[in-house]
């Protein structure tokens, strides 16, 4: 059978269609986590506390009676997971035990989608205690911290308590406040490995 080249171009036209259409199927169900992507965010399980890992920059940037502190949240699994929300923060003693309130939290929260190995960061405002509670304020030797959506172990280790981390705090009122999650290191340069 001897084939007209109107009837080529129709047979080449429909392969390439069928073609760029299984690529578009493949590509749609292989398109790799974006930190902060909604709709991935919906289908993936929340960031367990078996595979985060918290750490911070202790040399805050100040500004008129607060300095902020970048909070990193890494995911040591091998799946990409979720968090949502604000992680609570409070201070601690030299032996690990609580003073003062919990953190404020600030603005909307967010749904952020971490991918293994990424990181995700919240910022850490520690206001000026001479100002809120006056000399009433105390020194604390660290702070310890818990993600979105995760709840608090039994004793606090390495994945939740940062320590050498000097702030002053008052007592008896929260002096600490704390944005939502976003995505990405907040720490410039910095990354998990």
């Amino acid at each position: 059978m001897k084939l007209t080249s109107r009837v080529k171009r129709w047979f080449s036209l429909s392969a390439t269609l069928a073609g760029a259409t299984i690529l578009l199927a493949t590509l749609a169900t292989a398109v790799p986590l974006v930190a902060g992507a909604p709709a991935a965010a919906a289908s993936l399980a929340k960031c367990s506390a078996a595979h985060t890992i918290v750490w911070a920059a202790v040399e805050g940037s100040s500004t008129a009676g607060t300095t902020y502190y970048e909070l990193e949240f890494s995911n040591s699994g091998t799946k990409g997971c979720t968090f949502d929300g604000f992680p609570s923060v409070w201070a601690v003693d030299k032996n690990g035990v609580r003073i003062g309130k919990t953190a404020k939290d600030r603005s909307t929260p967010n749904t952020v989608t971490v991918g293994p190995g990424k990181t995700a960061h919240a910022l850490l405002g520690v206001e000026d205690t001479g100002a809120i509670c006056g000399k009433s304020g105390v020194e604390a030797a660290g702070i310890r911290v818990v993600p979105p959506n995760q709840v608090l172990p039994k004793s606090a280790g390495e994945t939740d308590e940062v320590n050498n981390f000097p702030i002053r705090i008052c007592v008896d009122q929260s002096s600490m406040n704390v944005l939502p999650i976003f995505s990405g290191t907040g720490i410039p340069k910095y990354t998990f490995t």
